[in-house]
């Protein structure tokens, strides 16, 4: 009789659970990127999948949670492209107009990631307080050194964001042209009273 690997056969069930999870979390991303949250179903989401529908209340526990999930999904693939090269910069206002930069090239290169991003810009996600916060502190840091003559930080990323995500259904509207990202960056640098615009 051969003998069992449990050990083995626990991992192989861990590496299933994780795939069939991630199959539900990218169907979420999907459906999320074509319409709002209030018209995504558990039905929808499954038969996306290709799962059963126990399959998604098994890893979820509703679709609020798998918003929440694909929320953190989006952040951590931003993250990854954004995070390595933005902290080796020491200038705030740099930092600021790199991220800038860097949200509209994906948004310009990937349209799926652009509408998805849109659409979880109505309800707060994992991904919107982590640009926020980001943000913010680029931001503070940059009045503290009287470089901004917006003076109040929450403002100031409203006004960022608010830029940014009218640019990007713009992008997703009517393309983009070459010098749309520069320009996008200098307006929103001269919206913050920035002596680099």
């Amino acid at each position: 009789m051969a003998k069992v690997d449990l050990a083995r056969r626990a991992e192989i069930g861990r590496e299933k659970r994780e795939r069939t999870r991630t199959l539900i979390v990218d169907a979420g991303a999907m459906l999320l990127a074509e319409r709002p949250r209030e018209g995504l179903t558990v039905d929808a989401v499954v038969e996306a999948a290709g799962v059963a529908k126990g399959t998604f209340y098994y890893h979820f526990q509703s679709i609020d949670e798998l918003a929440s999930a694909v929320g953190e999904k989006l952040g951590e693939s931003f993250d990854a492209v954004l995070t390595p090269a933005r902290l080796e910069l020491q200038d705030p206002i740099e930092r600021l107009s790199f991220a800038f930069t860097r949200f509209l090239e994906k948004a310009i290169s990937d349209s799926n990631w652009a509408r998805l991003v849109v659409q979880s810009s109505h309800s707060p996600t994992e991904f919107a307080r982590g640009i926020r916060n980001n943000l913010k502190a680029d931001i503070a840091e940059a009045i503290v050194q009287g470089r901004l003559s917006v003076r109040d930080a929450e403002l100031a990323v409203d006004i960022v964001m608010g830029i940014w995500l009218q640019v990007t259904r713009g992008i997703l509207e009517r393309g983009a042209r070459p010098e749309l990202t520069g320009q996008a960056v200098e307006a929103v640098l001269r919206a913050l009273g920035s002596s680099q615009a």
